[in-house]
């Protein structure tokens, strides 16, 4: 861990300013840093390249005693907060409170060189400014030693919405790495870390077996007394109290809670969420209630074998409409799917970007079971981050998945189903991410998918009161890269209203039926209700008839209503993802009309 002194940098420049002032003529304007404005708002702890997420944060903490409203305050990876990510409306953080934005949010990453970060009023005024210090890339963070002190500290363990530190709070800072889904038989290691400004007299696991957990006193591992203890952590082999048998066999769910102990009397135990709970001696209602509550526990889950690669089936379109890119990905897997990402490159010669990825964990849709990804209209850069096309402008898009389950472990699938298996974040051996690496840097066992254009119609014309006793023509002209197997009419009345699939008009069989166009005479045909009942006609004295168009390829079917437009698009005859069509047919205010006279 190292420490700096914020504004040390000035410092050193004011003393090389000097220096060149005594030894001859200056030929380099030297750099000072910018001095802010004095601040009760303060950065705090900044995140760069975090291993974990992979996600880049910014802590700010209130060091004053009243709240502040802190809405388009500004943030930057610069000296300057000029145009840096404006704090949202409404945005209020409490006294001695931390407002924390993300990369995914802010859209600022912190060069895991070091980078200058800053904080500025609305007007661009500078609050406060600090240089970041290369990221140690273990998760570690950069920081004030304490809350809104003078002291930052490189490698320290992460807070983010926390406190730093204060010399009063003796409260440990607590971090865990277990296996959530150990192979059945195998060794279990609970690694703990803390951070106190106390001495640490016990680091101790409770446990307790089964589906239906409770807390026993005597099932506990004294981590106190295991060789490797120190001051600021211990690893504990999960161990039975009962036959010494490693805490590991299959199917049996273990739940676990870890308890510090300090040399002041004070104990704080450890919920799933990282989460202190304090017995001080004196009132211990807090944690007696969490050690009677195992949910609040963590848990692992040993599995015969180990954990498998999750199952997967991608549901796309080689050939999707412009616009309509997607991808339905359903999978399963032993252990719950923390991600379940999409990777793409572009034209002919794509290759691995790291931020051309789509968070499929981030969809309203995800589930442990499956996800729905839009693809569509969106720009994919190169290496240097410039912007080298678009998923929807008819180019060859090249991509994979990859899925990474609680337990660390990432897959990547090939177009042939294959899978790929990276472990590094378990193990820490670059090697286990070696053949993850060759499949990304080979864009040859990428599956693919080349945009179409969508179906174009140039006419749609039809008598808006035609008579009960005359023809009803309705004049289609259309245009499409592919051949054209349909070209139908959909319709109902108002007493319906409703879409219903007997109710149609097949173009296709028409001997106007073109591959540029098609006439259908509307006239005289039943109308349905969902029961196969008539209720009508199509030519029938003042009804309204409502209906559309249904143009179909071999891969799409295209539907288009009022006006004429586009309306809906479906994907699915070519196994694509999309299909917006039974929204369309629901809506019969969204259709052609035309009222008999």
């Amino acid at each position: 861990m190292v420490k700096s002194i914020k504004n040390m940098k000035k410092f050193i420049y004011t003393i090389a300013a000097a220096s060149l002032m005594f030894t001859g003529c200056v030929k380099d304007e030297i750099y000072v840093p910018p001095t802010p404005e004095a601040s009760e708002i303060l950065l705090n702890e900044l995140m760069s390249k975090d291993p974990v997420t992979d996600v880049d944060w910014i802590e700010l903490y209130n060091a004053g005693d009243a709240d502040v409203d802190i809405s388009g305050y500004l943030l930057n990876d610069k000296a300057d907060p000029t145009g840096g990510f404006s704090i949202p409306d409404g945005t209020i953080i409490t006294a001695k409170g931390y407002y924390l934005v993300d990369q995914t949010e802010s859209g600022i990453a912190i060069s895991s060189g070091g980078e200058d970060v800053s904080l500025g009023a609305k007007d661009g005024t500078l609050l406060d400014y600090i240089f970041c210090e290369a990221s140690n890339g273990d998760g570690t963070t950069f920081g004030r030693e304490t809350d809104g002190a003078d002291t930052w500290v490189n490698g320290m363990i992460a807070t983010p919405g926390a406190s730093n530190g204060h010399a009063e709070v003796l409260v440990p800072i607590v971090t865990l790495d277990f296996p959530v889904a150990p192979a059945a038989g195998d060794a279990v290691d609970v690694k703990i870390s803390y951070v106190t400004t106390e001495t640490v007299v016990e680091a101790r696991v409770y446990y307790a077996l089964g589906d239906t957990p409770a807390y026993v006193k005597d099932n506990k591992i004294k981590g106190e007394e295991q060789a490797d203890f120190t001051q600021t952590g211990v690893t504990i082999p999960m161990k039975s109290v009962v036959d010494d048998s490693n805490l590991s066999v299959a199917g049996e769910l273990v739940s676990f809670y870890v308890r510090i102990a300090l040399e002041s009397g004070l104990e704080y135990y450890y919920d799933k969420d990282g989460n202190s709970i304090l017995d001080d001696g004196i009132d211990s209602a807090a944690s007696d209630a969490f050690k009677a509550d195992p949910t609040q526990w963590n848990t692992y889950k040993a599995i015969s074998g180990g954990v498998s690669a999750p199952e997967l089936t991608i549901g796309f379109s080689a050939t999707p409409t412009k616009g309509y890119e997607a991808l339905n990905l359903v999978y399963s897997a032993e252990i719950n799917i923390v991600e379940a990402r999409v990777y793409f490159g572009y034209g002919d010669t794509p290759e691995y970007v790291k931020s051309n990825k789509i968070k499929g964990e981030d969809e309203d849709s995800f589930t442990q079971t499956d996800v729905s990804i839009n693809m569509a209209n969106i720009d994919v850069v190169d290496a240097d981050d410039n912007v080298i096309g678009n998923t929807s402008d008819g180019n060859k898009i090249s991509f994979y998945v990859r899925i990474a389950l609680e337990n660390g472990t990432e897959y990547y699938y090939d177009k042939d189903g294959n899978v790929i298996v990276d472990d590094e974040a378990n193990t820490g051996d670059p090697a286990d991410a070696v053949d993850a690496d060759a499949f990304k840097a080979d864009p040859s066992k990428w599956s693919t998918f080349t945009a179409k254009d969508a179906v174009t119609v140039s006419k749609f014309e039809f008598p808006a009161t035609p008579s009960a006793t005359g023809d009803i023509n309705v004049v289609a002209e259309y245009v499409s890269s592919e051949d054209i197997i349909e070209a139908r009419i959909y319709y109902t009345n108002s007493s319906v209203n409703a879409y219903v699939k007997g109710n149609k008009i097949k173009g296709e069989e028409d001997d106007s039926f073109t591959q540029t166009g098609v006439t259908i005479n509307m006239a005289g045909y039943d109308v349905e209700d969902d029961a196969g009942t008539v209720v009508g006609t199509t030519n029938d004295g003042g009804a309204t008839i409502s209906f559309y168009l249904r143009i179909a390829t071999a891969t799409s079917e295209y539907y288009f209503g009022k006006d004429g437009a586009l309306l809906a698009v479906d994907d699915s005859p070519a196994d694509g993802a999309t299909d917006t069509s039974d929204a369309f047919k629901a809506d019969t205010s969204l259709w052609q009309t035309y009222t008999v006279q």
